[in-house]
């Protein structure tokens, strides 16, 4: 018995070591760097010297980071809410037999195969002041005057909500339809008998089987959608004057941008909080619902 468990530790042992290395070590190092004064000379040469949690009331001060902080958590919502919903409706529609399903399927799944290079390219151009949107709106009457969809601080942020939502939708589609193919055909047979329509089949039968697909679907969103960089940095870059930043955004521009790294690091840790704290949170709530 002894030597089977030697065996075992022997065979996690690699994987041990990759978590410790890719995943402790780094929170650690950023909790680490968020508690010094850390800039680009200090880093190079190591003198970085111990400032506990200035960096953190900093940040805290800075208005900046609040309104980084509301833009993620509008993002965020707006994002997961709407992802959602066109993904379960996309999923009861592919629910049923048509002819042509396989096809559109595939159009349904481009935005998920797209490198995010890509997409974020194509819509920092039909977004822009003289891109295709406005040009075709102008073009049929609707407007007049270009609208600045990223270049204005009251619409970047809700514009790169829709292009998120976009890029999203397909993972929620594929994870709520993979759940829904697990649903015993015979419940809809039996409620079919008893009269009921298909919306009540769908509120009494698909969404209550459904729940456990829906919950880990916006647990796994949440955390995917919390954490984007790239779409809002290839589009906005944070501008104008900042305002489309998200956290990661913010973190990334006061490393790169403004060399600040103890505070960057403090950005990030506060992130890692609140991501810990909605697990926490999640995992009470489907806990106290068993």
């Amino acid at each position: 018995m002894k030597g089977a468990r030697i065996t075992l530790f022997f065979f996690l042992l690699p994987s041990l070591a990759l978590i410790f290395i890719f995943g402790i070590y780094p929170i650690v190092y950023n909790v680490f760097l968020s508690l010094r004064d850390v800039n680009l000379i200090s880093y190079i040469r190591g003198t970085a010297k111990p400032v506990g949690f200035a960096n953190y009331r900093d940040i805290l001060q800075d208005q900046l980071f609040w309104r980084a902080l509301f833009n993620t958590i509008i993002f965020t919502l707006l994002s997961i809410v709407f992802q959602m919903i066109v993904g379960f409706l996309l999923a009861l529609l592919f629910n049923f037999e048509f002819p042509l399903k396989g096809l559109f399927q595939a159009f349904v799944m481009i935005p998920w195969v797209m490198p995010i290079m890509v997409s974020g390219s194509f819509f920092r151009w039909f977004l822009s002041d003289n891109g295709f949107l406005n040009n075709f709106l102008n073009a049929v009457g609707l407007i007049k005057e270009p609208i600045r969809w990223i270049t204005t601080e009251k619409t970047a942020i809700y514009s790169l909500t829709g292009v998120n939502i976009w890029l999203g939708i397909p993972l929620n589609f594929i994870l709520l339809y993979t759940g829904m193919q697990q649903i015993p055909e015979e419940l809809y047979e039996s409620a079919g008998i008893d009269g009921a329509s298909g919306w009540e089949k769908v509120w009494y039968i698909t969404l209550p089987m459904l729940r456990p697909v829906v919950v880990a679907t916006f647990v796994l969103g949440c955390i995917l959608t919390f954490k984007v960089f790239d779409l809002v940095w290839i589009v906005t870059k944070g501008g104008p004057g900042g305002t489309s930043h998200l956290l990661s955004t913010f973190s990334y521009s006061l490393a790169f941008d403004r060399f600040q790294f103890g505070k960057s690091t403090a950005v990030l840790v506060i992130m890692q909080a609140i991501v810990v704290l909605f697990i926490l949170l999640s995992s009470r709530i489907q806990w106290e619902e068993r």
